[in-house]
């Protein structure tokens, strides 16, 4: 194949990509060419991977028959990949329509080009909670169809650990759109449905995100971190929750009804740690009546998201996550460390890693750690242990 990648072969990345696309008839995923050239210690980036795959399609149009030169396996699906089997595809893609599928809502371009979210190609489900999301994504359908509001779910896990995360990516695979309610703003009473302000005509009422959101059809709406409000700002959310799916707002002068096919979720971060929070009533936690249980990615996943992610090389990824999981089981027996490293602050860690260098640590992860100048403090131990990690010097 004379002109297939004539003048890029000339790399070792691109020649090792061209024998990835033709062993594998250009079906080769990013996943995929990113997994195999890490073995050689080679950063793929998402242009190199399009920019082989077009040239690909491109030779085998001008009639091009590709022969590998050397013979590279062809790639395995990686465990990682499970959200592009088929099941999810039925919803991330615009099937034809089916009797199980009733139409989904048609949304206003404003509702398109502010709540519509992009999905990340390096956010994964494990299976059991991706067949879970398919099932609540089938009845978002149904009950938009039989005009009455769908499930209310509670998503629960460490500070960091992706449980914002998870509600966004839900909506962005099934193509709806996904409004955050930031709960930790909403202290009064009344502030989750709207406020009160003054224009040349008086007095008047202005409607929240919240009531604008939750009255439009098959929107996802995101109570993040619920049990930031207050027990009376909890109260007003029952009547919306349960089966009435409704309530009176005297101050509007109007009713509020939850749309047709709305999907709610909260998430909640508990534990004495967290301040500034209240328990949650049972009543609403009876109306969040799923819980999901939002746990950090095992040590392989979370190195490999640091690669994927911020480029980080394997044998740094993998020595990171192994400081995180340490530090994370000392601090949940109550050993050494008061905090943890969620995966937020992780990320962190491993983007300035990759950019800046070992200096970055001080202040990407060892700062955040107590320190009361003895050799013993949080922050000593967690520079002994990213030291002897070989991380720092």
């Amino acid at each position: 194949m004379s002109n297939f990648f004539s003048r890029e072969a000339r790399t070792t990345k691109y020649r090792l990509l061209r024998e990835i696309f033709i062993n594998s008839k250009g079906e080769a995923s990013f996943e995929d060419c990113h997994r195999m050239l890490a073995a050689d210690s080679i950063v793929l980036s998402k242009a190199d991977w399009s920019a082989i795959k077009h040239q690909y399609k491109s030779a085998i149009a001008a009639g091009e028959t590709p022969v590998a030169s050397v013979s590279v396996p062809a790639p395995v699906p990686a465990m990682e990949e499970y959200m592009d089997e088929p099941a999810m595809e039925e919803y991330m893609d615009e099937p034809a329509p089916a009797p199980k599928k009733p139409a989904a809502a048609e949304y206003p371009e404003w509702v398109k080009a502010k709540f519509m979210h992009q999905i990340d190609p390096h956010f994964t489900f494990e299976n059991n909670l991706k067949n879970y999301l398919n099932g609540i994504e089938q009845m978002s359908r149904d009950d938009f169809a039989a005009g009455k509001p769908s499930a209310a779910i509670r998503l629960v896990g460490h500070q960091g650990c992706g449980k914002t995360s998870m509600a966004i990516q839900f909506a962005a695979k099934t193509k709806r759109p996904c409004v955050i309610i930031d709960c930790m703003t909403l202290r009064e009473g009344l502030s989750l449905f709207g406020n009160k302000t003054v224009d040349k005509d008086g007095l008047k009422w202005v409607n929240s995100l919240f009531v604008n959101a939750i009255r439009i059809p098959r929107m996802v709406i995101v109570m993040d971190e619920i049990n930031r409000l207050s027990p009376m700002t909890m109260n007003t959310l029952l009547p919306l929750l349960d089966s009435r799916g409704e309530t009176y707002l005297d101050e509007s002068k109007e009713e509020i009804k939850v749309a047709a096919g709305v999907t709610i979720f909260s998430t909640c971060n508990e534990g004495s740690q967290f301040t500034g929070t209240d328990q949650m009533d049972s009543a609403l936690c009876d109306r969040f009546c799923d819980l999901i249980p939002i746990n950090y990615l095992s040590e392989p996943d979370e190195s490999l998201l640091l690669q994927r992610k911020h480029g980080l090389d394997k044998v740094r990824s993998d020595k990171l996550a192994l400081v995180a999981k340490t530090v994370r089981s000392k601090f949940m027996a109550s050993e050494v460390y008061t905090k943890s490293i969620s995966t937020r602050l992780l990320e962190n860690a491993a983007k300035k890693l990759a950019k800046i260098g070992a200096c970055s640590l001080e202040y990407s992860l060892i700062s955040h750690f107590v320190d009361d100048g003895s050799k013993d403090s949080e922050r000593a131990k967690i520079r002994e242990l990213l030291k002897g990690s070989g991380l720092s010097e």
